[in-house]
């Protein structure tokens, strides 16, 4: 996959995200993050972040890269974000 050079990082993420591709917990991380997500660590290798308004808490357990279902989990993540945004426009 080719990315434009004029796109963020953000963008980019994104892309990798909706395309499923590999990302690293560092990745995923500042994806929740820039959407306003909360993290905790409840004393394990997981990481829980919450945002109010949204309903699911999302579990990621830090590594290199994240398992397939948890791409899943951030992609639903975007879809509600993508569609919450086009409503507010």
């Amino acid at each position: 996959m080719r990315y434009h050079k004029n796109m963020s990082k953000f963008e980019k993420l994104k892309l990798k995200i909706k395309n499923g591709q590999a990302i690293s917990y560092e990745e995923a991380e500042s994806f929740l993050l820039k959407l306003g997500f909360k993290v905790r660590s409840p004393g394990s290798s997981h990481f829980i972040f919450w945002k109010e308004g949204y309903e699911k808490n999302i579990s990621i357990k830090k590594r290199s890269q994240l398992l397939p279902y948890q791409v899943r989990l951030l992609e639903e993540v975007l879809i509600n974000y993508e569609k919450n945004t086009k409503n507010k426009k």
